[in-house]
Order: C-alpha cells, then structure tokens, then sequence
C-alpha cells in the first residue's frame, strides 16, 4: 500500500511516522515552502491522550528526539482578572522525567520530521483528486501529479481535500481574532512575571471581552533559532481589538503588537512589563474558526483527520491531541487492513464530542456567542 498525506502538520507527521514504522509506503505533500514558513502558534499542550498516541505511532528515535526538545511540564491551569485577582486554579501533578507534557510547535514537528527527508515533499499546493479502480490520482499547482492507493487530508481548517470530498461542511467563523507573541524569558522578565505564570497556562480577562493568555515554554533542549520564552496571546473580537481583517491581516508585527500593548494599557502593573518585554516582530494574528457538526463521508480511497475533518477552537486545548488520536487511529486502520468506513466513524463520534466541549468552553472564555 502506498499512502499520499496532504500537509506536514502534527497530525500527518506522526501518522507518517506510525505507517512507516509499520513498513507501509507513504509520502508527505506540503504547500508550504519549507518547515520554518507557516506560523501556527507557538506553545501547544500534550494530554494523556496525546502521550499515548504518539508513544503507539512512532519509532524508538523519534520518540526520543519529542522528548528530548519538549518544554519541562508544568502543573497549573489559572485564571485572573485583568487586574490579577485569582478566578480559578487548577494544580496537576507533576509528570515524571520522560513525560511529554507541552511543547514548542516548531520544535515538535522539526522532531516529528525526524528520518522522513526521503517523503517529506514542500512546495506542494493540492488542488484536487480523482478516484480510479487502481487508488487516486493527486493533482498540485504546480502541474505535477502523483498516485496513491489512499489519500488523507491533514491539510487543516482551510483543507483542500475536505472541500472536494464534503463540499457541504461550513466552517464557522466564531468572531475571535487571536495575536501571538513572545516575551524572551530574560532574568528581568523572570523577576516580573507571576509566579502563576511560570507554572502553567494562564488566561486574564477584563470580562468585557479581551483576554490575554500566558504559557511557559522552558525547553529540555532549546531550538538552534531561539531559547525559553513566554507565549502571549491577546484575544478579541475586530470591534475590541479596534481593527477590520484587512487592517489586522495586513499589519506589520511590530504593529500588531502595539495594538496588544495598548489594550493592556490600564490593566495590572506585572502584565504591562510582560507585553512591554516581547518581541514585536514575533507577533501575528489568526482567526478562530470552528465546525458545529463534523461531516461524515463514503469513501474507500480518501479520508481526513485533524482540524480538516473537525475544526475546533483551542478553548478546549485539545485540537492537537484529537489530531494525534486521529493519526494513531487511521494508524492502525491502514496497516491492519481494516475498512475505512470503521476509522471515520471512530473519527467523527470521538471529535464531535470534542467539538461541542469546545463550542461551550469558547462562548465563556470569550464572550461570544457561537450559533449551533
């Protein structure tokens, strides 16, 4: 069997991992130019369920590589007002030495690549894909063509795939717009940053509608490019945030930044510092998009996983994780010789689930209203 994956994300690189650990044939097509081009987030957490797909998937190198390069746990979920009063805490226990708790998205999915150069194809934008009696036929825009005897999309939110094989899915824009950055963790940052944040994933709102976010990612074994940092989001609708999608999608990062330094202009002294400390030109923003009802489909040659088959938001941080159990899942399906008809139904009854959690959690960490 050869297996063609759409996208280089989390969730095709592992299962990449697990089918050629398997001694499944299998190839990686990117759009993107190389590994250091897309700009997705920076901190991501790993859950139990997250741990034990990868730890299935891949091989004894690459799993020490994840290891080795994943951020050191922490074991608090907090959150404040915007003038730092305690709303809510949630202490875990600390996980042992070997555990991979959270990590650096660049730094993962460089580990994750690990002994695939000979698959890993970049500059590869699809475009569309017929089935035949022999497997699929995948057409790029760059006039190349490729076959295989199953195609998955791990092409994400915007999926090329999912678009040709369930037209009908809508993708609903929830109204939150997120802008990313990092504040080095120097000695002075160190000496102003709550205590709180240093610990685990924090969130501060002013219960209006803005919010700020603030993870530790304190590396076992920092990237060549950069050392520890402070993930900061901003977190807002267009109307709070003072900008349109063409303003904010076409700003500089340095002026991106100075919109999130603004918003946090009357809020505690300690948070002020922070955002003040970061690195403007790291900054970029996002939109929040999310399915309501994941699609289901018929097909013995094409298949999904991750954000391309159910689109969530990060309220219920487990986006990444449902793409990993995916990978695992489809893992197992395709080098058993189980019908894929099984694995879509597992696919779409575990992320609905997921889905609706993070429907509910994001209407109250934001302040929205999602319509269902």
């Amino acid at each position: 069997m050869k297996v063609a994956i759409m996208g280089a994300g989390i969730g095709g690189l592992a299962l990449a991992q697990g089918l050629r650990k398997a001694g499944t044939e299998v190839a990686v097509y990117e759009r993107d130019p190389s590994p250091q081009y897309r700009k997705q987030g920076y901190r991501i957490h790993i859950s139990p369920v997250g741990e034990e797909a990868l730890a299935a998937m891949l091989p004894a190198a690459v799993r020490r590589r994840v290891i080795a390069t994943a951020t050191h746990a922490g074991d608090l979920v907090a959150g404040f007002d915007a003038q730092l009063n305690e709303q809510f805490q949630q202490v875990f226990p600390v996980a042992g030495p070997d555990a991979v708790t959270s990590v650096d998205r660049y730094a993962f999915r460089r580990a994750l690549m690990t002994g695939l150069d000979d698959v890993l194809r970049f500059g590869k934008q699809f475009t569309s894909y017929a089935e035949t009696a022999d497997g699929v036929e995948i057409s790029f825009a760059d006039g190349t063509s490729a076959t295989a005897d199953v195609l998955v999309g791990a092409d994400g939110v915007g999926s090329g795939v999912r678009r040709q094989l369930v037209p009908e899915l809508e993708v609903t824009d929830i109204g939150v717009r997120c802008i990313y950055g990092k504040v080095p963790l120097t000695d002075a940052v160190r000496k102003v940053a709550p205590a709180a944040f240093l610990r685990g994933f924090c969130f501060a709102s002013d219960g209006a509608g803005l919010g700020t976010a603030f993870g530790p990612v304190m590396f076992r074994e920092p990237p060549a490019e950069y050392g520890d940092y402070l993930m900061a989001v901003l977190t807002g609708t267009n109307a709070v945030l003072g900008a349109s999608d063409e303003e904010l999608f076409a700003m500089h990062p340095a002026d991106l930044w100075a919109i999130v330094t603004r918003s946090v202009a009357e809020w505690h002294p300690a948070i002020r510092a922070l955002i003040a400390a970061g690195e403007p030109a790291a900054a970029f923003p996002i939109t929040l998009r999310t399915c309501v009802t994941v699609p289901t489909w018929t097909s013995s040659r094409v298949t999904m996983l991750g954000d391309a088959v159910h689109p969530m938001t990060p309220a219920a941080g487990a986006g990444a994780n449902t793409a990993l159990w995916d990978s695992a899942r489809l893992t197992r399906a395709l080098t058993s010789g189980e019908d894929l008809a099984t694995y879509q139904q597992d696919v779409v009854a575990n992320g609905q689930q997921i889905v609706t959690e993070s429907l509910h959690n994001a209407e109250r960490l934001f302040n929205v209203s999602i319509p269902v």
